[in-house]
């Protein structure tokens, strides 16, 4: 999974106070900006930040801000990961930090709620989407809307996908089984003419018949089948009805796989 970047997070727009205003002055700037940090800079130096902490610090009016600011920052930059950023801010005990881009110029702020929210975003986020997971979303769904949604993640994914449908009587179902998802797999460009290829499809195909038919013996069948091509792996997957009474026998889902 991609790693997010301090500059997908950060707030691009901040304030900056020059370290010789005073207190007073820059408590009111943030008030009429509605900022709860502040960049402070001498000359064209960023050399501390004004934090809400800061802003809680008993002190006088005409208290320089340089006296007030948090000071001695570590140097972070845009293309730092999130997770990254937490750890530096936590082991210096800093609640805000100014980013720089690779010219050391100030280009953002990031605060410790910005980093919450977003190592919370990403933790809920979906696992990386695999060959078999895939193949069984895209077996298993009967809407074509969610049908071209898990198409797209697989191209997202970098996962070449196919989907047909195989329905045969008992006798002719296997032979059937195979020239379906081999044809369909070719067509979709899952796979070449390659003979090493349309082999992997044919075993992993076979592998799932042989599941369909331990479960009901010699019967034919209709199913929803999809090919799934990830790294060196070809994964079938079907799902449907087999037996003799299709119509009001259980659906059944199976898995077959094979190296490529």
């Amino acid at each position: 999974m991609p790693k997010i970047k301090v500059k997908d997070v950060m707030e691009k727009k901040f304030f900056k106070v020059s370290s010789k205003e005073t207190y007073e002055n820059a408590r009111r700037m943030a008030l009429l900006n509605r900022a709860k940090q502040l960049v402070v800079v001498d000359g064209n130096d960023v050399v501390g930040v004004l934090t809400e902490r800061d802003f809680l610090k008993e002190a006088m009016g005409k208290e320089k801000v340089s006296k007030v600011m948090t000071a001695d920052l570590p140097h972070l930059t845009e293309e730092f990961t999130v997770n990254e950023a937490a750890r530096i801010m936590l082991d210096h005990k800093i609640s805000c930090l100014p980013i720089f881009n690779n010219e050391s110029e100030v280009v953002g702020i990031i605060t410790e709620t910005d980093l919450v929210k977003d190592l919370a975003d990403e933790k809920r986020k979906e696992p990386e989407l695999s060959p078999e997971r895939l193949a069984i979303y895209l077996a298993m769904t009967n809407d074509r809307q969610k049908e071209n949604h898990w198409l797209e993640e697989g191209v997202n994914a970098s996962l070449r996908a196919a989907i047909t449908q195989v329905g045969e009587t008992g006798e002719k179902l296997p032979i059937k089984f195979r020239e379906s998802v081999i044809v369909a797999a070719i067509a979709r460009g899952v796979i070449t003419e390659d003979l090493h290829e349309k082999i992997a499809v044919s075993i992993a195909a076979r592998d799932v018949y042989a599941q369909l038919n331990l479960i009901n013996p010699g019967l034919g069948g209709g199913f929803k089948v999809a090919i799934v091509r990830g790294d060196r792996l070809i994964v079938v997957s079907a799902f449907g009805r087999c037996g003799h009474a299709l119509v009001n026998g259980p659906k059944t889902i199976a898995i077959g796989y094979s190296v490529i």
